[in-house]
């Protein structure tokens, strides 16, 4: 039977950076639903051994053909930076034998912004800017020597619904949801025909948002609630589901320099 037109991720090579919770973990399970070779980094040892575990446990057949593979990548430290995610290039292809076809990232840290009227100069922590700008940039730089060439191969990075729809006595944050999506678009033209997209998602239910909430249940509840409020679907958004969009931007070889919208629909309330 030939291999259908639509199983288009089947034997590609997908790195994951930020593959270890929330969304890129949920994307990395998807792609390897959908036949794929996953990569996925971390910074710390212990998250990556245990996103690996879980992997290997939910896919054995996928683990036993040695097809779930995971690097240590720190991205936080401007120093490093550069050095950092060229080891991990190296590392994912097998020194450059075996080429990438898509490369996801999510890696994300809890933005603690202040206030507009209360803001300082400097006051955005430099690690927050490196995640955000800077390293999007570095793996621009970087990923297209290691990746296949053509419209076939895509880079998806993830912004946010704030950067299109400022929240109120939150709007500092629009410009760092925004920062990533920039960079998206500009990367888009200057590394054609690899395509570079975006993801803006909404409020979705991961690590970083239990961070947000705090440790206390009931306020977890209660701040589940108010976001649910701020939604035409009254929901909030499940990794699993804002995994789609990541895995249609890797399919679809005719799409590049968008941002593609999983919010609930907070941009209509």
């Amino acid at each position: 039977m030939p291999a259908s037109k639509y199983d288009k991720l089947r034997d590609s090579r997908v790195l994951l950076l930020g593959g270890t919770s929330g969304i890129g973990f949920a994307t990395a399970e998807a792609s390897i639903e959908a036949g794929a070779i996953v990569i996925i980094s971390s910074s710390t040892s212990n998250r990556l051994s245990s996103a690996l575990s879980r992997l290997k446990t939910s896919y054995p057949e996928a683990a036993t053909a040695n097809r779930i593979h995971g690097y240590i990548c720190d991205l936080s430290q401007a120093e490093t930076l550069e050095a950092n995610v060229k080891t991990l290039l190296e590392s994912a292809t097998d020194s450059n034998t075996h080429k990438l076809d898509h490369i996801t990232y999510t890696a994300a840290n809890v933005p603690r912004l202040p206030g507009l009227a209360d803001y300082q100069a400097s006051e955005t922590k430099p690690s927050t800017i490196i995640l955000r700008y800077d390293a999007p940039i570095i793996i621009g730089k970087l990923a297209p020597a290691y990746m296949n060439p053509g419209p076939r191969s895509s880079i998806t990075f993830t912004g946010a619904s704030t950067a299109s729809k400022p929240t109120p006595g939150r709007g500092i944050l629009t410009a760092l949801g925004a920062s990533t999506e920039g960079v998206a678009k500009g990367l888009a033209v200057d590394l054609a025909p690899i395509r570079v997209n975006a993801v803006a998602p909404g409020t979705v239910d991961t690590e970083l948002l239990r961070a947000l909430a705090g440790p206390d249940p009931k306020a977890l509840a209660g701040f589940k609630e108010m976001l649910k409020k701020v939604t035409l679907l009254d929901k909030v958004g499940l990794p699993e589901e804002v995994a789609e969009a990541y895995v249609y931007l890797m399919k679809d070889a005719n799409v590049t320099g968008a941002v593609i919208h999983t919010d609930g629909g907070r941009l209509l309330k």
